[in-house]
């Protein structure tokens, strides 16, 4: 089969690198599945799942909350607001939502408030990709 190089970054760091025979992507317009030989392309991603299918291994989902995508020479580059692997640990999300929870309550300055809302907007993500929730359209 044909392959295509597909990497996710975020803040975080790299969510995946590899060789993939498809991968579907949340866009505004729509869910796109992308496969070798696609044509070059930018959009813009929304929330929701990347699912990759790699070659020879299982599928994998990559929870994102909005971003880019680009594809060009035969290469897929996403750049994510946020971007972890479901079925994450549920404990952990918790902890971390109750931290920016208290964190924003604390902090009165404007820029810090904007920090911990996004920690928390992080938080509620992880939280959606450990318990596998999708949003009822």
């Amino acid at each position: 089969m044909n392959t295509f190089e597909l990497e996710i970054l975020s803040p975080e760091g790299s969510s995946f690198k590899g060789n993939v025979v498809s991968a579907t992507f949340p866009t505004a317009a729509g869910e796109i599945t992308v496969f070798a030989g696609h044509v070059n392309l930018v959009t813009k991603l929304v929330e929701g799942e990347i699912i990759i299918r790699p070659e020879k291994e299982d599928e994998k989902k990559i929870i994102v909350s909005g971003g880019f995508m680009e594809i060009f020479a035969g290469k897929v580059n996403v750049i994510a607001e946020f971007a972890m692997q479901s079925g994450a640990n549920k404990q952990k999300i918790e902890q971390a939502m109750q931290l920016a929870k208290d964190l924003k309550e604390k902090r009165k300055n404007t820029a810090a408030v904007s920090i911990d809302e996004t920690q928390l907007k992080k938080s509620v993500y992880e939280l959606k990709s450990g318990v596998n929730l999708r949003r009822k359209k």
